[in-house]
């Protein structure tokens, strides 16, 4: 019988680990990233509670790189889940950078994957709350249908605006793209419904909130009044443990979700309902 494998993209990451501990109980794991000594510390966790786990160094913004993840993945048995928690935030990354990871990114992993998922396989792209504090703009669309074009990341990035010297100005550059990326995450996936379908694959989004990972650590440490007003839309009062995505994540690659399809899971701890919908006393 053939090695049932999981992929998961940002494996060494604060909810890419969680993940990995979840999924490495069945399946066995690769986990791909760009840093290679956080990559082996992780695996070397993995191995430690007895999983098996593979290390792939991938850069997303290659396509190459990404095609070469996946065929690895595939030599190793059939590819069931693919787990993109790859990306990145306005708080330490240039707008540059979000489009070519969040966006151009997750375009490259649905491609390479595609091919190679076995029946019966879910692939999940990992989106954002930030999804959801704007509405569609009709402008953005004829742009998200040219995912496939040479021109997609210029005219994604142009929605931005013109790169600034203001620091202050660039953040708010980067924060407009990072919701517009996470935005074409969540549409991007369900695009691919019916061909991943056709496969007998599932292709799904998750849109988390604040988790407590290493990076919102960071932002806990050094900008405790900004954490502490997020804290306050969050109507559990609490933030988000890794653990509970790690068993999100199971669920919905086991066979109770078989019929989730398509859709966006907002794991949010009820924030943004909190914020758009009016609340009774």
């Amino acid at each position: 019988m053939k090695n049932q494998v999981s992929v998961v993209t940002g494996g060494d990451g604060g909810m890419g680990k969680a993940i990995c501990k979840e999924l490495g109980k069945s399946t066995v794991l690769v986990l791909a990233g760009r840093n290679t000594e956080k990559l082996e510390s992780a695996k070397r966790e993995l191995t430690e509670l007895g999983m098996e786990a593979h290390l792939c160094r991938t850069d997303i913004q290659d396509a190459d790189q990404t095609e070469k993840l996946a065929q690895f993945a595939a030599s190793l048995g059939d590819v069931r889940n693919v787990i993109h928690t790859s990306g990145v935030s306005p708080a330490n990354t240039s707008a540059e950078k979000i489009v070519s990871i969040n966006a151009v990114g997750t375009v490259h992993v649905v491609k390479a994957f595609y091919p190679v998922m076995a029946p019966g396989g879910v692939l999940i792209n990992f989106s954002s709350v930030a999804a959801y504090s704007m509405d569609m703009n009709p402008d953005w669309l004829p742009v998200f249908d040219a995912w496939d074009r040479p021109e997609f990341y210029e005219k994604l990035l142009a929605f931005g605006g013109p790169e600034s010297t203001d620091p202050e100005d660039e953040f708010l550059r980067a924060g407009l793209l990072y919701t517009i990326s996470k935005k074409f995450v969540i549409q991007f996936s369900q695009r691919n419904v019916a061909r991943f379908a056709k496969k007998g694959c599932r292709i799904l989004s998750i849109s988390p909130g604040s988790y407590l990972t290493p990076m919102h650590q960071s932002l806990i440490d050094n900008q405790p009044e900004t954490a502490e007003d997020q804290l306050e839309l969050i109507p559990l009062g609490r933030w988000g443990h890794p653990y509970e995505m790690g068993a999100l994540v199971a669920f919905l690659c086991s066979p109770g979700a078989a019929y989730l399809n398509g859709t966006d899971i907002l794991a949010d701890g009820g924030q943004t309902a909190n914020i758009f919908a009016e609340q009774l006393g």
